[in-house]
């Protein structure tokens, strides 16, 4: 077979089923309708239909297949002049009764004509109802159509598909390493962090769980920089990859100790460590917090030498009964916050007529919680600013005795003199104008008179 031949075969095949199908169905609701008609061979057909009408009403059924479209009759040498035929309608009777389903053959049929069929039932009074009707064509009509096809039709060109897109392989999931798994680092000291060594797929983006306080994380290069600004236990954060495929985690731990200082060492606050406790004491305003460290504002604090003032502004020497308890009575390590607050809550003291009021405003490196020390805070100065060391530097009961002053020095600058504590005296009413403070030159506790002028030197618990 031919390769034009073939191609038309095909053609032949796929317009008939586009154009004319075997089975052409009405689904028309009337009483009497044709459901399908069925090409037996290009002269025959076979027609179903469906009868609703009472039995008792039928005579009998028409097939009537009505002529729609003529037929071009073939050219030859002496007709040039195209002549319509007309072939007849067709008429069958289908003696029956029968209602429901009924089958039935119209054969005749011209295979080049178009017929528009239909179904009447005469009924026994005369009347004939009729279907609607459904047109219908043979196959052969198809023949007529094909004669008007191009010259070169048989060699068509071949069908320009679509060019698929690219397609991208699948990228890999991800997959990294960390330069470093742990880390310990004092806090306030810049980190080292890690980098990240990428062993698997592209990394789009990296998260993690929790940033730590004082550093930073890129989520682009899941770097992680700064420096930490809170004491931490060692604690794990995640560091999550992604990319369209997945994700992958990696584990970071980092510790963040606090900074052990030594007596005689600089502190945040920019003065000198003069005390560290062996074991941890309550402090702050409310003594609801700990600490470790007392440190002494530096020499200078107040633009010059310790600057002399009353305990408190001249209307509020008597005992702080008007503040919150305890009053200002209070002695021990850690206390002196306290008391420094409740001087400067009687109403009317003023930093350049009160100690106290003159150590809280106080603001070195920034910090605010500087104050008047308490009795105990205060003998622990003394014993430092005299070189006492050892035992008797850290026993609490030890009084600021023996050594030797290094008080004027560039270092301390103290004065050999009276001392402010931020304790009141707490023995009776009748001596509710007293207060303690402690003579840096010899090194002995007094009971002082609150409007007397003695020396100030702030201090700080952390």
């Amino acid at each position: 077979m031919n390769t034009k031949l073939r191609h038309l075969l095909v053609a032949v095949l796929s317009l008939s089923n586009l154009l004319y199908p075997t089975t052409i169905a009405n689904t028309a609701p009337n009483s009497i309708g044709i459901i399908s008609i069925m090409e037996v061979s290009s002269s025959s057909v076979e027609i179903l239909f469906d009868s609703n009408l009472p039995k008792k009403l039928i005579s009998y059924y028409v097939i009537n297949a009505a002529i729609e479209l003529p037929v071009a009759a073939p050219q030859n040498s002496k007709a040039q002049n195209v002549v319509a035929i007309a072939p007849k309608n067709i008429k069958k009777v289908i003696k029956t009764k029968a209602t429901g389903l009924i089958t039935t053959k119209v054969k005749n049929l011209n295979p080049k004509a178009a017929y528009n069929f239909s179904v009447s039932v005469k009924t026994n009074k005369g009347k004939m109802i009729s279907s609607a009707a459904v047109e219908y064509s043979p196959l052969s009509n198809l023949m007529d159509l094909l004669s008007n096809l191009p010259a070169d039709w048989g060699n068509p060109k071949p069908i320009q598909l679509p060019t698929p897109a690219p397609t991208t392989p699948p990228i890999a999931a991800p997959a990294f390493t960390l330069s470093s798994a742990t880390e310990t680092r004092t806090v306030n000291t810049a980190a080292t962090g890690f980098t990240i060594n990428s062993t698997g797929g592209a990394i789009a983006s990296f998260a993690i769980n929790a940033t730590p306080p004082g550093m930073s994380f890129n989520t682009t290069t899941g770097a992680l920089t700064g420096t930490p600004n809170t004491v931490a236990a060692a604690t794990n954060y995640t560091i999550t990859a992604t990319n369209a495929s997945g994700s992958a985690t990696q584990t970071f731990r980092l510790t963040v100790t606090a900074v052990v200082y030594t007596v005689g060492q600089a502190g945040p606050g920019g003065g000198i460590i003069f005390y560290v406790a062996p074991t941890p004491f309550a402090c702050g305003p409310t003594l609801v917090t700990t600490c470790t460290y007392l440190q002494a504002a530096p020499s200078g604090w107040n633009t010059g030498a310790d600057p002399s003032l009353s305990w408190a502004t001249n209307v509020n020497n008597n005992r702080t009964t008007t503040v919150p308890a305890p009053g200002a009575i209070q002695t021990a390590i850690g206390t002196g916050y306290q008391n420094s607050d409740a001087i400067v809550a009687q109403t009317g003291n003023v930093a350049a007529s009160s100690a106290a009021v003159a150590a809280r405003a106080y603001r070195g490196n920034g910090l605010t919680d500087w104050y008047l020390p308490s009795r105990d805070e205060l003998n622990q100065m003394c014993k430092w600013q005299r070189g006492i060391t050892g035992d008797a530097l850290t026993t609490l009961t030890t009084v600021c005795t023996g050594g030797t002053s290094n008080s004027g020095s560039s270092a301390t600058g103290f004065v050999d003199n009276r001392y402010w504590s931020s304790t009141e005296y707490a023995r009776d009413s009748s001596e509710e104008n007293i207060a303690r403070g402690q003579n840096f030159g010899s090194g002995s506790q007094d009971d002082l008179e609150k409007s007397g002028i003695f020396f100030v030197r702030p201090v700080r618990a952390f």
